[in-house]
């Protein structure tokens, strides 16, 4: 029999408030900014929840038009869209995210988030880095998430455009580019 004071301890992290019925369960997510700044955006704010530092989970809000420029991690990461419709860069196309979507994001392909309306996700990665270190994410280049043929679709808006043009230069709200996701630009 194990010592109680030697007994590890479940972390347990509450993200959103419950009601409970016979039929379903419902979850309520709060869409306010949350206690810490994330890195790679101007806007969005975060709350570790649990890790051991190989793995761990993070609620992350972006309030709606801020995003994460074009990145990679240094591991993979599972993201649960919990509230809200965003978009993700990956591959070469924009998708439209939504609330009940879970996405697997290699940690080495180029990708970029953005918000269309208020978005809440939870985000598992391994390793697990801290919501506010600068080496939670690497910016790379906006060409490194066009496809191969050297374009960028956005899948919401039906835009198609190709470096040197930004998806924004051709009337698409969605553009994953450091001046749409907030960020400063080298050319102002």
């Amino acid at each position: 029999m194990r010592n109680q004071d030697t007994e590890p301890a479940l972390e347990i992290a509450t993200w959103a408030k419950k009601t409970l019925s016979p039929e379903r369960t419902g979850l309520h997510v709060e869409h306010a900014a949350l206690p810490v700044p994330v890195h790679g955006t101007s806007s969005a704010s975060g709350r570790e929840l649990v890790t051991n530092g190989d793995i761990g989970a993070d609620l992350i809000r972006l309030p709606a038009g801020a995003g994460f420029v074009p990145h990679t991690h240094p591991g993979h990461h599972i993201l649960t869209i919990v509230a809200g419709i965003g978009t993700m860069t990956y591959g070469g196309r924009i998708y439209e995210t939504h609330a009940g979507q879970t996405l697997l994001i290699e940690g080495g392909v180029p990708h970029a988030v953005g918000a269309i309306t208020d978005h809440v996700i939870l985000a598992v990665g391994s390793p697990h880095k801290r919501i506010g270190a600068d080496d939670r994410m690497v910016p790379v280049a906006y060409e490194e998430v066009v496809a191969d043929d050297g374009e960028l679709t956005c899948l919401i808006c039906g835009s198609t455009a190709g470096p040197p043009r930004f998806l924004h230069s051709v009337g698409c709200p969605h553009c994953p580019c450091r001046a749409c996701a907030g960020m400063p630009t080298e050319h102002g």
